[in-house]
């Protein structure tokens, strides 16, 4: 699992919380499905910026300074201060944005089981013609005989 996993997991869990702003928008309430949608997508920006932070940071070239300090600028007082102002305006309830920001951990649940039962699978796969190989003989005349009367 590369760098790409983490961004399935980010444009995964906002498909499913868009999916999930649909319906609950519709047949719950609205502010419930926009605060669940907002908590996602206040979870996948966090998700993002550390997954950014991180590769530069860590990086085998030299890290690039004014990229960490821009990342750390924007991640630590933006972002959370984006999501006291949603706690702030008591327009979402908290569920909504704690269920929209807890998503994402469901959704890499999901996704690292799936991969893991599918290698399981494709492991089995490969294993399954060496297992049940047999060495087949031509068929020989003389070992089978028709009897006739």
């Amino acid at each position: 699992m590369g760098i790409e996993f983490i961004y399935r997991i980010i444009r995964t869990s906002l498909i499913v919380s868009a999916l999930s702003f649909f319906f609950v928008g519709v047949y719950y309430s609205f502010p419930f499905g926009l605060g669940l949608f907002l908590g996602t997508v206040w979870g996948c920006l966090n998700l993002f910026f550390i997954t950014q932070l991180v590769t530069e940071a860590f990086s085998l070239k030299k890290p690039n300074k004014s990229k960490l300090i821009l990342i750390l600028l924007v991640k630590f007082p933006l972002l959370y201060f984006t999501g006291y102002i949603l706690l702030w305006l008591k327009y979402f309830p908290v569920e909504s944005l704690l269920i929209g920001f807890t998503l994402i951990f469901a959704v890499t649940f999901f996704k690292a089981l799936g991969r893991l039962i599918l290698s399981g699978i494709s492991k089995e796969e490969e294993k399954k013609p060496i297992q049940n190989a047999s060495i087949k003989t031509p068929l020989n005349s003389n070992n089978h005989q028709i009897e006739t009367k």
